[in-house]
């Protein structure tokens, strides 16, 4: 500035030297600005486009870490979910065996996919390296089983083995059968209720719901594996009061003899034991008759001790079930600012009982994500979330993705958890997302495995990278959302819109013999 200059001037003057100042009239030169300002221009080209990664790719490589999140911004300390008071350790130092010069080597021999995690990790100081045996943390975007023996006791990799324990439906719903059982405590509030058709006791506990409950006066959904290898579940819906509902529960609990209707559902062989039957969520929130649901992400960052963070994600508008783990061009993505500013405010504005009792309806989802991941992690820690075969490694390490949809009421239900999932870059806000996803991670992991090797207390972490949130710590603490209560309500229960159109198409077309047209209907409503 003139100001700073003449400043500069006016020192410089007091001590003699003015002759070494350069010219301000010369620094107005059209020849000199046109060299600056090329200058300028080739150095910041260079700076948003250098990319280690070369090569040609649908995903946008230049360094979101620099470009759009300010990686120097204050840490943002978490709030008070935190456990500070927890001195919480690992079972003995680990790391014991790193090699020093090993400290920041990382191993990650994949695409695109694995490109936002490779930026993060370049820009806090990792370094790239091409074998195996040197990386301390090991990323891949899809599961190897093979890297698991050979595993030193010092590296981490980024999948946690038996995952099969809640990713299969009829697992999950013995999982939480058993997780309620043991632990005497109600259904999970945010478990949709689910039987798992393979299992006699399942079997015979729907079959009193059938009887004695209000289950013939409720929708269900019935999902089968399909029989054709990596293809999605093939689903039924089942309305209140149908026949086909009513069909299948016809005889005495005494005799034990199923119907007809009721032998072709059931399991014939082991291959068939994934069948189950879950309450269909009713009244499920839509904006402009699209269906909207929320992807959070969480994180395992160690299992000596279990330690699990949780980050806001998107939402996503439009999607369908068989749809929803990539991007189509069926649904679009948001940011969850935007969401609240634009839905979700203006709808608990004109429901009075919802603005009475949630003051930041954003918040009030948040909270119930927060408090579903930890109670379902908790759930599943013995048989998912601690170390066992084929891992040999001391610990290891994994991110996932749950999508959640909620009602009316605003009352979350957890539909699909992933023990992985593509993370589309097509917006900037999801460059932005991906960014604090993965910066924060190796924010947090670098923290903890640094205390582990130490055997220092790793709670209360000092820097998350400005998103993750821990929600489960130990075997004694897990985020609650106090004082929530999910509403029960006695609104009649409303079918998806387009899943409704479909069934009743599939309704009429039968009874006008039209069979062909029938099946497709139908066909499209289970899909």
């Amino acid at each position: 500035s003139h100001e700073h200059y003449s400043t500069m001037v006016n020192r410089r003057a007091s001590e003699g030297s003015v002759s070494n100042l350069p010219r301000l009239s010369s620094l107005n030169s059209p020849v000199v600005l046109t060299i600056i300002g090329a200058i300028l221009g080739i150095a910041v080209f260079s700076f948003l486009f250098d990319d280690k990664d070369a090569g040609s790719s649908a995903t946008c490589n230049f360094d979101i870490a620099r470009t759009i999140v300010n990686v120097g911004a204050p840490i943002q300390r978490l709030d008070g979910t935190q456990p500070r008071d927890l001195h919480l350790k690992s079972s003995k130092p680990l790391f014991a065996d790193l090699p020093r010069e090993n400290e920041r080597y990382f191993y990650a021999p994949c695409s695109k996919n694995c490109h936002p995690m490779i930026r993060a990790l370049r820009v806090l100081g990792w370094q790239k390296v091409d074998q195996l045996e040197l990386g301390r943390l090991v990323f891949t975007h899809k599961l190897e089983q093979d890297l698991y023996p050979k595993l030193a006791s010092w590296q981490r990799y980024n999948h946690i083995p038996n995952h099969e324990a809640w990713s299969d439906p009829a697992n999950m719903a013995m999982g939480w059968r058993q997780y309620a059982k043991a632990a005497d405590k109600e259904w999970p509030y945010f478990v949709p209720e689910i039987y798992q058709l393979g299992d006699e006791q399942d079997r015979a506990a729907l079959e009193l719901r059938m009887r004695g409950g209000t289950g013939k006066k409720e929708h269900w959904v019935m999902t089968r594996p399909s029989e054709i290898l990596g293809q999605p579940p093939i689903v039924t819906y089942m309305a209140a009061k149908s026949k086909q509902l009513k069909g299948l529960w016809k005889t005495t609990l005494k005799e034990k003899e199923y119907t007809k209707e009721f032998k072709k559902v059931l399991p014939k062989t082991e291959e068939q034991q994934g069948w189950t039957m879950q309450r269909y969520i009713c009244n499920q929130f839509q904006y402009k008759n699209e269906n909207v649901a929320i992807r959070s992400f969480w994180m395992v960052a160690s299992m000596d001790p279990l330690i699990v963070l949780y980050q806001d994600g998107y939402v996503r508008y439009g999607y369908t079930e068989s749809l929803m783990e990539k991007t189509t061009k069926d649904f679009h993505e948001s940011t969850l600012a935007k969401f609240e500013d634009e839905v979700l405010l203006p709808f608990v504005k004109k429901r009075s009982h919802l603005k009475r009792d949630i003051q930041h309806p954003l918040n009030h989802l948040q909270s119930q994500m927060k408090e579903s991941i930890a109670i379902f992690v908790d759930a599943f820690r013995d048989q998912s979330f601690k170390r066992a075969e084929p891992l040999v490694a001391e610990d290891g390490f994994m991110y996932y993705a749950m999508d959640f949809i909620f009602d009316d009421n605003l009352d979350v239900s957890m539909v699909k958890v992933y023990n992985e999932t593509k993370l589309p870059e097509d917006d900037y806000f999801l460059l932005e997302t991906n960014h604090n996803l993965f910066y924060g991670m190796g924010k947090v992991l670098t923290e903890i495995w640094d205390k582990q090797s130490k055997g220092l207390p790793i709670l209360p972490l000092e820097d998350t990278g400005h998103q993750w949130q821990v929600v489960l710590a130990g075997d004694t603490w897990k985020y609650s959302y106090e004082g929530y209560t999910k509403h029960h309500s006695k609104k009649k229960c409303r079918l998806d819109s387009n899943l409704y159109d479909k069934l009743r198409g599939a309704a009429l077309n039968m009874e006008q013999g039209n069979e062909e047209a029938a099946a497709a209907a139908a066909a499209a409503a289970a899909a």
